[in-house]
């Protein structure tokens, strides 16, 4: 059940009424209100989802009426919120029992153990052992925590489901010679993958072992509008390059190139999902992906403030438009895409 606050300033009157030029309340010409905002630390004040550009303490202006005000915060990455009736002008004192119950979100996170194909030499299969597979699942569940969760300001929580596949999967070719686990068969294998199952399936199979080389040019693939696949689930494969040490690589992507999972994911609602649902993220890149346009921008490599801002809706928008851009906490605790896709969530 939603709490709801109502937000009132009583003002005490001393001595005899002066005329003044700013309206009685604090109130601004505009006739906007002015609420100062306070939290255990020092966070990001967000209006009715949109980021204000102001940190928290700080001031806002606001229209009378009913209004959502959150603050992430700084330092511990939690957001708080309070649904308020805006009356006039005061202060409201946030505090960690304004922290939202998070949205879980459902992840089938798979490890292939034999990937076969035909390579320039001929037909031949890459392989990881189920203890490799542990190392590749450990690395996706650090990100979750590192990069998905913390970067929604622990506004979703995700519940991983690890199913990996034994028998050998045969890899499809494109048109552009790479190599991928198309979903499709993917689907065959796994006839449970039903909508409303999952927010997104996570394929973690080997690239090259020995002479066989799957080499393609990519890292991660994902499929970008969800809700238009046949198991309406996000879709990412990741093509790993273990060389002759998986944990060495893995702990190379750790320290150089750490966003491959959180990458490929908001390829999965970064470039349709939320979009549909009315949010303003930032124009496409020359590729025509969303998620691509970091440098337009003006973020580096290996770019993962940029993905921190994108989760935040802090992107500073360098066209018309509102002032910042992206998807923001308050979307997080919206309709995820499993619920969509069953039409159990509305938003």
């Amino acid at each position: 059940m939603k709490t709801q606050w109502t937000l009132v300033l009583l003002l005490a009157v001393v001595g005899a009424c002066k005329k003044s030029s700013t309206p009685a309340g604090g109130d601004k010409p505009d006739g906007k209100i002015q609420v100062a905002v306070s939290a255990p630390e020092a966070g990001y004040i967000y209006l009715d989802g949109a980021y204000t550009g102001i940190s928290a303490p700080g001031n806002i202006a606001v229209t009378a009426g009913n209004h959502i005000v959150g603050v992430a915060l700084q330092n511990s990455f939690q957001y708080l919120r309070k649904q308020v009736d805006i009356t006039a002008a005061g202060t409201l004192n946030f505090t960690t029992a304004d922290k939202p119950v998070p949205k879980v979100w459902k992840a089938l996170w798979i490890g292939v153990n034999e990937t076969k194909g035909t390579s320039t030499t001929g037909d031949c299969s890459t392989h990881f052992s189920t203890a490799e597979l542990d190392q590749g699942y450990d690395f996706f569940r650090w990100s979750l925590q590192q990069h998905f969760e913390k970067y929604a300001y622990n506004t979703i929580h995700w519940e991983v489901t690890r199913k990996d596949i034994t028998a050998p999967v045969m890899l499809t070719r494109g048109a552009n010679n790479w190599y991928t686990v198309d979903p499709s068969t993917i689907a065959d294998l796994m006839p449970d993958i039903q909508p409303g199952a999952y927010d997104c399936v996570f394929v973690f199979w080997r690239e090259s072992e020995g002479a066989c080389s799957f080499k393609s040019g990519y890292f991660g693939l994902a499929w970008t509008n969800p809700l238009k696949e046949s198991m309406k689930t996000g879709y990412v494969t990741v093509k790993f390059d273990a060389s002759t040490s998986l944990t060495d690589r893995i702990n190379y992507y750790k320290n150089n190139d750490p966003g491959v999972w959180v990458h490929e994911w908001l390829h999965t609602v970064g470039e349709n999902f939320y979009q549909d649902k009315g949010l303003q993220l930032p124009h496409k890149a020359g590729d025509g992906l969303v998620v691509h346009a970091a440098e337009m921008y003006h973020y580096i490599f290996p770019w993962m403030n940029w993905y921190l801002d994108f989760m935040s809706a802090r992107v500073t928008n360098v066209n018309d438009g509102p002032k910042y851009l992206g998807i923001g906490p308050e979307a997080f605790l919206g309709c995820s895409v499993r619920e969509k896709a069953i039409n159990t969530c509305n938003d």
